[in-house]
């Protein structure tokens, strides 16, 4: 079987193979047909149309500036995943995996006060914060303006059913409310469904606490504490909105719809032009831990790209809440020698279990499964999985048990994966149908037939009721037994995700301050693989009995502060975890991005490292990253570099050289050819809509919108592109297409043809020196925004009403 597939999709394979439905199928592999399609993440380096063929229909696509391969999430019947697996250009294949979910003290502790106040005060103006979690209480007052309007740019909820009038989300999933929509409904005026409650999985408010922390203007005021209180890092950022699909009360979303999200807020048409910055709060443990898994490296894609277009997206990730959890280990099997790793099922568990075996990818192992009551799989072979094809059955590990109580262990064996990935087993304990899993204690046996010693990695996936490994013990008795260290939660060992410890500060119930203790539930890097370059956790902000916003507070009442139980419903509750550690970093970059909006990703971990308080000796460990959070000293930094014409360059509000907002490098003021930037938005608006009735004119304004920050910066920037956009009139040019014909104008200075040329000259500088995505683009429209630049464009200027679909 194709190892480019993930162990979970070579299950559904083998599952599809088989005829019927086998008896050991889980109940999860059970309901999927041949007729129904699983989600999946692909990377691959060539043509996108060879998946479609094999049948894969895309939903989200991302190329990587310069590193030549590009991650695509869509569906394919679980029949022809060999298919896609075997098309030569396509390197991995992941199925779906669920995340897990990870102020009045905290902006002091971080600095954030100061940063507030004073004549050159910064609070994320003008930057967007994307926030990608259960969802948002959008009538919370921390998230409306003060004359009412939503501060929300957008939500898209994943998990809502589409109704007649609603808007669909991308790819026909769920539903997105504009700004518009959720101001009127704040007003009485429309109705909107989304939510950040669900009574029947007992997890609320975790997106709206989250979004709080990070950009909550802390406007309402409660019976205990005056308004503004319990104010975010960054309160007058704009805000996105991906309310996440989940299923229970641990699980909080998939990896493909993650990707999906991301690409959303990043490409979001109504703040084109705006620097983002994305807060993850959830991760989950199966994968290398090396920075390699599907969705990391679909986020370095999106980050390094910003870089490349000097047009920041950013993307933060809490460290997780493994640390005191037992579920990692590590070690070194001996040459020629034998190892035993010991774990304690609980009872109650009624889903799949899965246990993640990595180990050195020039090692060799072999491994057996031992089930409480002694039934052992027989060894399993390096490289081998266990059932060996749809045909063979699997591991029974109670066989005297009636078959509706039988446990059955599934083992698939990777070996020489993609990115120089170490080796791997995956383990999964299959519950029968409505029973549970076997509990009691379970051991793997790894044996070494090679005369050096081979180095592993072991972690259990998060949830309720998982097994646990050895706890420490001291002294040592030569047992495995769980281990703090590379304990962070994927997507928090991406490269280019800054990934953040939690800390404890002062708190509304503990006074502990100064503090100076890592929370013990922090999880630790380093990562699983690579660490001497990519050192992770980034920064450590505070993340204890964190103040901030509740969700459904207007709803509740009766539910009272805890401060003065007799008195008002209470706007605003305490959380604790590294999700709440992450969204302080959030927003620290929104402020950051605010003074500087060219800061590349590499630019902000620099200086949130180098003006971090209580740093590591050498500046970084793997418990604290670079140290504790100090937006106060960082925003400084930024300014002195600026004022000392340093790498990061640019002062207060920088723009890039020869006008942000036009396409002039001769000096003109750039709002002789496009406005100012606070209005762009409302002309690629107008633009689009303007083009509507167009052959692919939606999709060309989509285009535009996408690659605008892209050509701006090129054209700008490189003396070539320049000469021949001004040659072709390229200022007046686009004023027109933004603006649609205007008397004023007058005639152009050059005639169609000699314009066509020189567009045509400049279209092949911009493909030369441009992104992949920007020539992907040129090659499919070259010739309408041609046609559209050079043609007298005539139609009205006044927007139409836009209906729902």
């Amino acid at each position: 079987m194709n190892k480019k597939l993930d162990p979970g999709l070579r299950s559904k394979l083998r599952a599809t193979q088989a005829s019927g439905h086998p008896a050991g199928d889980s109940p999860r592999r059970r309901s999927l047909t041949r007729s129904e399609q699983v989600g999946v993440i692909v990377e691959f380096t060539g043509n996108l149309d060879d998946l479609t063929a094999v049948g894969f229909v895309q939903r989200s696509l991302v190329r990587h500036p310069h590193k030549g391969y590009s991650i695509a999430t869509g569906l394919i019947a679980p029949d022809r995943l060999g298919d896609l697996a075997a098309i030569p250009h396509v390197a991995t294949v992941e199925g779906p995996r669920r995340m897990h979910q990870e102020l009045n003290f905290s902006l002091p502790e971080i600095r954030a006060t100061g940063v507030h106040t004073g004549p050159h005060s910064r609070k994320g103006k003008g930057v967007v914060v994307g926030i990608i979690d259960s969802g948002i209480d959008w009538r919370h007052g921390s998230f409306v303006t003060q004359d009412g309007a939503s501060r929300i740019l957008a939500i898209w909820d994943q998990m809502l059913p589409f109704r007649a009038g609603d808007t669909r989300g991308p790819n026909g999933v769920g539903v997105v409310y504009d700004q518009d929509q959720l101001t009127e409904a704040l007003r009485g005026n429309a109705r909107v469904r989304t939510k950040d409650v669900d009574a029947r999985n007992r997890r609320e408010g975790h997106g709206t606490h989250v979004a709080g922390i990070a950009a909550g203007n802390g406007k309402p005021a409660t019976c205990c504490h005056v308004s503004q209180t319990y104010v975010g890092v960054a309160p007058e950022a704009d805000l996105l909105v991906v309310r996440y699909d989940y299923n229970n009360a641990d699980e909080i979303g998939e990896n493909q719809r993650l990707i999906e999200a991301i690409d959303f807020i990043f490409n979001f048409l109504g703040s084109i032009d705006k620097p983002k910055v994305i807060n993850i709060s959830q991760g989950d443990n199966l994968g290398p831990h090396d920075g390699t898994s599907a969705v990391e490296r679909a986020i370095d894609a999106h980050v390094e790209t910003g870089d490349f277009l000097h047009h920041p997206q950013i993307v933060v990730k809490s460290a997780g809440n493994e640390g005191g959890r037992l579920r990692h280990v590590q070690g070194r099997v001996p040459g020629n020698g034998n190892l035993e790793v010991e774990f304690e099922m609980p009872q109650g568990r009624r889903f799949d279990t899965p246990l993640d075996l990595w180990y050195d990818r020039a090692g060799t192992l072999n491994m057996t499964v031992t089930a409480p009551g002694g039934a052992a799989s027989g060894v399993v072979n390096h490289g081998t999985d266990l059932p060996a094809n749809a045909a063979a059955p699997p591991f029974i590990a109670n066989p005297a048990a009636p078959a509706n109580r039988q446990t059955r262990v599934t083992i698939d064996g990777t070996i020489n994966g993609a990115h120089d990935r170490d080796n791997n087993f995956r383990i999964t304990l299959d519950p029968p149908p409505r029973r549970t899993v076997l509990d009691g204690p379970w051991k793997l046996t790894l044996a070494n037939p090679n005369a050096a010693a081979v180095d592993f990695h072991c972690w259990i996936e998060r949830g309720t009721n998982m097994p646990s490994f050895l706890p420490p013990k001291i002294p040592d008795d030569g047992k495995v037994r769980a281990s703090l260290d590379a304990t962070l939660s994927i997507p928090g060992t991406a490269a280019q995700v800054i990934t953040v410890a939690n800390h404890a500060s002062r708190t509304s119930r503990c006074d502990c301050w100064p503090s100076t203790g890592i929370v013990s539930s922090s999880s630790r890097g380093p990562v699983g693989k690579g660490a001497a370059t990519n050192r992770k956790p980034d920064i450590a902000a505070p993340g204890l009995e964190i103040t901030s916003a509740k969700a459904d507070a207007a709803n509740l009442r009766g539910r009272c502060c805890d401060c003065c139980p007799d008195a008002c419903c209470c706007l605003y509750e305490d959380l604790t975890g590294t999700s709440m550690a992450a969204p302080h970093v959030a927003g620290a970059i929104a402020l950051l991005l605010e003074e500087n909006p060219r800061l590349t990703r590499t630019d902000i971990v620099r200086h949130l490292q180098a003006t971090a308080r209580e740093r590591p000796a050498g500046g970084w460990d793997a418990t604290w990253g670079g140290g504790k959070l100090n937006i106060q000293a960082a925003i400084d930094a930024v300014r002195a570099e600026a004022a000392g014409g340093g790498g990061a360059g640019g002062g207060p509000n920088m723009r890039p050289p020869f006008g942000m907002d036009g396409f002039s490098a001769r000096g003109h003021r750039a709002s002789d050819y496009t406005g100012t930037s606070a209005s762009f938005t409302s002309w690629l608006r107008n633009l689009r809509e303007r083009l509507k009735d167009h052959p692919e004119g939606e999709h060309v304004a989509a285009a535009i919108s996408r690659h605008f920050s892209e050509v701006r910066r090129l054209i700008n920037s490189n003396r070539r592109i320049a000469t021949m956009w001004h040659r072709a009139a390229g200022p007046r040019l686009l004023r027109r297409l933004l603006h649609g014909t205007m008397a004023e104008d007058g005639p152009l200075s050059i005639d169609g043809e000699s314009a066509y040329r020189y567009l045509d000259r400049c279209f092949d500088l911009l493909a030369r020196r441009g992104s992949p995505r920007l020539r992907a683009s040129l090659e499919r429209y070259r010739p309408f925004v041609a046609m559209l630049l050079t043609n007298a464009f005539t139609v009205p200027t006044e927007p139409r009403t836009m209906e729902h679909t």
